[in-house]
């Protein structure tokens, strides 16, 4: 009996959900991946997923047997990479959860590199604003933005953005520059609620955090929404700047109050206990970091 089979047929069905998705995945029957999870339940002497009519999920020793025997397989994988003196590294799938828009405009044209590089890696981009739990939902890791709550898992800071406020050139013919953030307050804005602060915007001058509450006129969840409402000329905008970075350079949008509105804002990593991560995570991880860091070169140049 191939035990190793029987971990990647039970490892399909944790990250897929269903026997019949698992079993398209792996190209193999639906009657005989049921067979091997029930196999390798009986090894293990141990239920590994409760079953219904209607549903299936990990008991709490699938969950645990489930992160160790995956992190097993990607080593195994990268092992095998390595004595065939391949020259990639990366070989196997990788599950990565990041926020919308900076997944859309800053992750993908990494992945798109990366896969270049290693053609045995295949990349699941899960993008959504909502917070996701990566463990129960079988992620190797995930992007956040911002500064993080205290949290069991492991973070790997990766870079910075900056947040900035944006108007188009015709609000600003229309409604002049305006003098300071207190003229948030009686100006049109658009506002991301992806920001943290419930109808705030927070900023900070010469050392000394302040917020201010502007005159919110609409709310979208996406901050290239935001930032394509601000370039309509209707409203003023805070906006990461991977998402208004094209519209700066272009004259579409002209930064405002730097002085005191240009905020830097980590980027961060996270991933579960590092017993649990494998030697193709922390490759991604650094080679994202490095990208992220190159791009922050290129961008101030």
């Amino acid at each position: 009996m191939d035990k190793l089979n029987l971990m990647t047929s039970f490892i399909a069905v944790a990250e897929e959900g269903t026997y019949t998705a698992a079993a398209k995945r792996l190209g193999k029957t639906k009657a005989l991946i049921s067979t091997h999870v029930s196999q390798l339940e009986g090894l293990l002497d141990v239920r590994l997923i409760t079953r219904s009519t209607r549903s299936m999920q990990l008991t709490p020793t699938g969950q645990s047997y489930y992160e160790e025997a995956k992190k097993v397989l990607d080593d195994i994988a990268t092992l095998e990479a390595q004595v065939r003196q391949e020259h990639q590294t990366l070989v196997g799938r990788l599950r990565i959860s990041a926020p919308a828009t900076f997944g859309e405009l800053v992750m993908m044209p990494f992945i798109a590199q990366i896969t270049s590089q290693n053609p045995q890696l295949n990349v699941e981009l899960m993008l959504n604003d909502r917070y996701v739990d990566i463990v129960a939902e079988g992620f190797d890791a995930a992007i956040r933005i911002g500064h993080l709550e205290d949290s069991t898992l492991i973070a790997r800071p990766v870079g910075k953005i900056t947040m900035r406020l944006c108007a188009a050139p015709e609000f600003l013919e229309q409604h002049g520059m305006p003098a300071s953030p207190d003229d948030l307050c009686n100006l049109p804005c658009v506002f991301d609620t992806n920001y943290r602060q419930a109808n705030r915007w927070g900023f900070t001058h010469a050392g000394r955090a302040f917020d201010v509450k502007p005159n919110i006129i609409a709310r979208v969840n996406s901050a290239l929404a935001a930032a394509n409402m601000a370039k309509t000329g209707a409203a003023i905008t805070y906006a990461p700047d991977f998402a208004v970075q094209d519209s700066l350079a272009k004259g579409r949008l002209i930064s405002l109050l730097e002085e005191c509105c240009l905020t830097e804002i980590p980027i961060n990593m996270i991933y579960p206990h590092r017993k649990h991560l494998s030697a193709k995570v922390t490759t991604f991880i650094e080679q994202f970091s490095a990208y992220v860091q190159q791009r922050n070169i290129e961008e101030s140049d």
